[in-house]
């Protein structure tokens, strides 16, 4: 935990990850202080980079039909150059969510939604495969998901 959080700025983020559309006014209700510290605190955690942006978090299943599938991904050189040059491509994909540099057996993980399996099969030969220094992908696909929490615990 940073020290420059004190409980004040804990609660701030953690109310705002719960409804990022709190007013300062609500916030200060919540927190039991006045408008015009909170409204400091929240600009300072803004300009410092704890709250990065504000979104809004849709419903997947109501928007699309889409599948989300986890590729975990081996690369056959691990210098620094390519280890960038990789990252750099495959965050550009819109497909692309999320993208993680793991250790183990794999080097990169995704999190990666596509339309339906053929679209999975043509993202990963015409995207992924084409790479250089691409080695090994495993696939996982998720059937259902239990739960998505994107808040941090405080």
């Amino acid at each position: 935990m940073n020290s420059h959080l004190d409980p004040t700025d804990l609660g701030i983020l953690n109310l705002l990850q719960e409804n990022g559309r709190l007013t300062n006014k609500e916030l200060a209700h919540q927190l039991n202080r006045t408008f015009s510290p909170i409204f400091d605190r929240r600009k300072r955690l803004e300009e410092m980079g704890y709250i990065k942006k504000y979104v809004a978090i849709l419903d997947r299943e109501k928007i699309t039909t889409s599948l989300i599938a986890f590729p975990q991904i081996a690369l056959t050189s691990h210098s620094e150059d390519a280890l960038a040059l990789f990252q750099k491509t495959v965050i550009a994909y819109t497909e692309v969510l999320e993208c993680y540099h793991i250790t183990g057996k794999y080097d990169f993980m995704l999190k990666i939604i596509i339309p339906d399996m053929h679209a999975y099969n043509a993202f990963l030969r015409q995207k992924i495969a084409p790479l250089e220094n691409v080695g090994n992908v495993h696939s996982s696909l998720v059937i259902s998901q239990s739960k998505a929490e994107i808040g941090l615990p405080l």
